[in-house]
């Protein structure tokens, strides 16, 4: 018997930097570059800043990726806010636990018993977990609750290499107990939000359970631009797409990375989270 299935649609936000070219900015030394008679022409600096340009505004789309994905994990939703929107997505994670009071985590509660819980449910879902994610509040927790600590004082663990952990991964230990074997990690990511403030991506109290082996995915849509030598519309199915707009007067270049991107998890019941455990 098949199942059928339930499709629901969403046109993927656009997210676009931009970066201008004009001749006050050629008109300024380099980072490194002698301030007399460098032999830089306005024109090989401005090939030099338009390639510094693009590897920056890729690298500011890929960390809102980061957030969003960071958001659809431990929230299993996506707020999209900008210019006259506001909107949110909501993935309808079904194991998500959000502690108050006497039910937060501490230096004597059982968090064995509950992971092994945790670990079971996930298990009737068809998905055997092997990493736990938590932010810095659980990660010194795991530091002072006893039953961890007499875990990991007993157990042979392997602390792997740095360089073979991505920037922001701390490796804390790994949980082995009756149906359970845990690869536990710390994500030390942080961003700078609106206000200015210094921002965990993922909160301090966060517990993430799942599994290495899901694979998960970023969806892309068509990006639709103007290309400055045709004055003709161009589409372009991709994940970054970059272009450049030209004013004459002012002589003015600017360079625009586009990316039309949405995170699509492929089993919202394949990971376990609880939010404020601390």
């Amino acid at each position: 018997k098949r199942n059928g299935y339930q499709a629901k649609t969403f046109t993927a936000p656009l997210l676009s930097g931009s970066r201008v070219i004009s001749p006050a900015t050629l008109g300024m030394k380099l980072p490194g570059e002698s301030p007399y008679n460098s032999g830089i022409s306005p024109e090989d600096r401005a090939r030099e800043l338009a390639a510094n340009d693009l590897m920056e505004l890729q690298d500011q789309l890929y960390r809102q990726e980061e957030y969003m994905c960071a958001q659809v994990k431990q929230n299993g939703k996506l707020t999209i806010e900008g210019e006259g929107l506001h909107q949110e997505i909501d993935y309808s994670l079904p194991f998500l636990e959000t502690l108050t009071g006497a039910n937060k985590w501490s230096a004597s509660y059982d968090i064995l018993s509950k992971l092994q819980k945790m670990a079971r449910t996930l298990r009737k879902q068809g998905t055997n977990p092997n990493q736990l994610i938590v932010g810095e509040n659980v990660a010194e927790l795991f530091n002072t609750n006893q039953a961890i600590v007499d875990l990991r004082r007993d157990e042979y663990f392997r602390i792997p290499d740095p360089g073979d952990l991505a920037d922001g991964i701390i490796y804390l230990c790994t949980l082995r107990a009756p149906g359970l074997h845990l690869e536990v990690y710390e994500y030390s990511e942080y961003y700078t939000d609106n206000a200015g403030n210094v921002v965990s991506v993922i909160d301090p109290g966060t517990v993430i359970m799942q599994s290495s082996r899901e694979r998960d995915f970023m969806l892309y849509g068509a990006v639709t631009y103007i290309d400055s030598r045709t004055k003709q519309y161009v589409t372009e199915m991709t994940d970054y797409v970059p272009y450049v707009t030209v004013s004459e007067d002012p002589p003015v270049r600017k360079l625009i990375v586009s990316a039309r991107v949405l995170p699509m998890p492929r089993d919202v019941s394949s990971w376990y989270v609880i939010k404020n455990a601390v």
